[in-house]
């Protein structure tokens, strides 16, 4: 059985419960958890530092204090 997607799900906007989870809702209304102990780079981002960030084409998060670009299924658990 495969998993055909007709539409790729664009990032709509982010938010953070403290430094421990990772919200991230899309355009197509859902909304995912990301438990940031996958990401501890992303974890040890203080408030102002998680606030910087920027959503690239749609698709992937990337934080001025960090030198790396997230993508969406890198984030979802799906790379």
């Amino acid at each position: 059985m495969s998993l055909v997607i007709n539409h790729i799900p664009k990032i709509r906007s982010v938010e953070f419960l403290n430094s421990s989870i990772l919200f991230i809702h899309l355009d197509n209304d859902r909304t995912f958890l990301v438990p940031l102990d996958k990401f501890p780079d992303i974890r040890s981002l203080d408030a102002r530092q998680r606030a910087d960030f920027e959503i690239i084409d749609d698709t992937h998060l990337s934080f001025l204090a960090i030198d790396e670009v997230y993508s969406l299924e890198q984030l979802m658990g799906m790379e």
